[in-house]
Formats: structure tokens, C-alpha cells, sequence
């Protein structure tokens, strides 16, 4: 499956220097997601790119900036997660396919700022948050591409 990491920038330098990333969570295309968001299983791009800004968020949240990198791996879905958290076991930097990076970082970070501690459930319907989002793309990156994102 296609994992979405949020990623600060030391994470994702420290994960491209040694090749591996610790066990922690990330989020996918999961049954919970489909039910909260209504996705038919014939929607999975729309799924997965649900998915890419659920991370972007949980980022911007954790770091003050929204940095995803994209990985084909295995994850426990997390119960009852309606953003699609699953757990991950160590993930190898070989098995990154994308990164992606705010287009608009200090209008992220004065965002994160704003929304302050709020959990994703809160930051998602957030209408700054929503209306941001819907402004605001993620970049796509090739995963030789990290460190002009760090």
C-alpha cells in the first residue's frame, strides 16, 4: 500500500543518511478513511490524494510544516482512525517513490501558528485550514531530491 509520512526536515535528512526510518505512523488509503470520506473503492486516486493532505496536515501540526514522503509499505490500520493512521514498522529509504513539500511554507507555519495545539480532527475542520488546503498544493518531488527540502 501507498503510506503518507509527515516528515520534519531533520526526520527526513536523518531517513535519507541512514537508509531506514524507525517504526512509527503514517497514514493510507484505509477502509476507516473510505467510510469518512465517503470514497467508493473505485476512488482511489482521490483516496490517496486525501490521504497526501491528511499527512501534509498531521506535519504542519507536529513541525509547523507540511513535508510527505511517500512510501510502498505495509501498516497496521490504526482502529477507528478516520485519517487513515497506520502503524508502520521500520520503512527503508529505498522504498520512498515521492516527497512533498508546502508551496507556501510561511503561510504554513503562520497557519500552524494560528491553529496551535489542535488535534487533527479540530485542524481539519478548521475553515482557515480547509480554506488553506484548498489554496494551497503540496510540491512533488523525486526522492533524490531531499536535500533541497531540508
Amino acid at each position: 500500500m501507498l503510506v503518507f509520512v509527515p516528515l520534519s526536515a531533520a526526520e527526513l535528512a536523518a531517513w535519507a543518511d541512514s537508509g531506514a526510518r524507525a517504526a512509527g505512523i503514517g497514514h493510507a488509503v484505509t477502509p476507516a478513511l473510505r467510510d469518512a470520506f465517503g470514497f467508493a473503492a473505485t476512488d482511489d486516486e482521490d483516496a490517496e490524494h486525501t490521504a497526501l493532505h491528511v499527512a501534509g496536515l498531521a506535519g504542519l501540526l507536529a513541525h509547523g510544516v507540511r513535508l510527505v514522503a511517500v512510501a510502498e509499505a505495509s501498516g497496521r490500520p490504526v482502529p477507528d482512525s478516520d485519517f487513515g493512521e497506520v502503524l508502520l514498522g521500520e520503512l527503508p529509504w529505498a522504498a520512498v517513490t515521492a516527497l512533498f513539500s508546502d508551496d507556501a511554507p510561511e503561510q504554513a507555519a503562520a497557519l500552524a501558528g494560528a491553529v496551535g495545539a489542535a488535534d487533527l480532527t479540530g485542524a481539519w475542520d478548521d475553515t482557515r485550514v480547509a480554506d488553506f488546503l484548498a489554496e494551497h498544493e503540496l510540491l512533488w518531488h523525486g526522492p533524490g531530491e531531499w536535500a533541497a527540502l531540508v
